[in-house]
């Protein structure tokens, strides 16, 4: 059913059409959406696409999905912007950051999540595995674990998608990063907040595919280190 109260939280996902995959990828994320336990969310979608295949499929997925969709133009390609972009439409209490082309292990995860918060927690994350492009196997199950090299890129948390806040802290990912954009807003969220509470339970599934940013990385990661460690001041 469509929520129809104000969001306790919102499920934020940066789209695009990711070389035909991304309806695909999105779809199965959003399957994972309407058999959460917790209903009191809204989806958040920033689509940085360049065709209409994605806002279809939201439209198909409506009657059943309170879904805000939001077309973006500006920064074709840049991850971080098009992520704060969807947290930027959302209304929740607090953020449930999902790649569209991860999706929930656990039909509990929102639920467990939630759990977690109270007045003095202000980020979160969550245990999860690793599966393939067609969804046919699952290996590398992670508990996430703070480590003080992630500022320059050692990540012991995972993807974004293991990430939940607090909107207030007004905390948001970089956009001059791109292989970084986790690992820097983890340092942020520990600089500011110290160390998140760790769910320990396998709750996101991502997915490893020739088409993620990652893969496809062509620059220089040690010019991303840099910028975040002068960004810091760390020597």
């Amino acid at each position: 059913m469509v929520n129809k109260m104000t969001p306790k939280v919102s499920i934020c996902i940066p789209t695009w059409e990711q070389k035909g995959f991304g309806v695909k990828y999105l779809s199965k994320l959003l399957d994972t959406v309407k058999s959460q336990t917790y209903k009191n969310f809204e989806v958040v979608i920033s689509d940085h696409s360049i065709n209409d295949d994605i806002l279809n499929l939201v439209k198909n997925h409506s009657k059943d999905l309170s879904i805000n969709y939001v077309r973006n133009h500006e920064k074709l390609g840049n991850s971080p912007f098009n992520t704060n972009n969807s947290i930027i439409n959302s209304k929740g209490e607090i953020i449930k950051v999902m790649f569209q082309d991860d999706f929930f292990f656990d039909n509990n995860a929102l639920e467990i999540i939630i759990s977690k918060f109270n007045d003095d927690v202000m980020w979160v994350v969550n245990g999860c595995n690793h599966t393939d492009s067609g969804n046919t196997k699952y290996w590398n199950y992670m508990v996430p674990r703070w480590n003080d090299s992630t500022y320059r890129g050692v990540n012991t948390i995972s993807s974004p998608s293991v990430l939940s806040f607090r909107r207030d802290t007004n905390i948001r990912f970089d956009d001059n990063l791109v292989m970084l954009m986790d690992c820097e807003i983890y340092h942020n969220f520990y600089t500011n907040y110290g160390l998140p509470v760790i769910v320990t339970e396998t709750l996101v599934t991502n997915r490893l595919h020739d088409n993620q940013i990652s893969t496809n990385y062509k620059l220089n990661i040690n010019d991303e280190i840099n910028y975040v460690k002068k960004k810091y001041n760390i020597l």
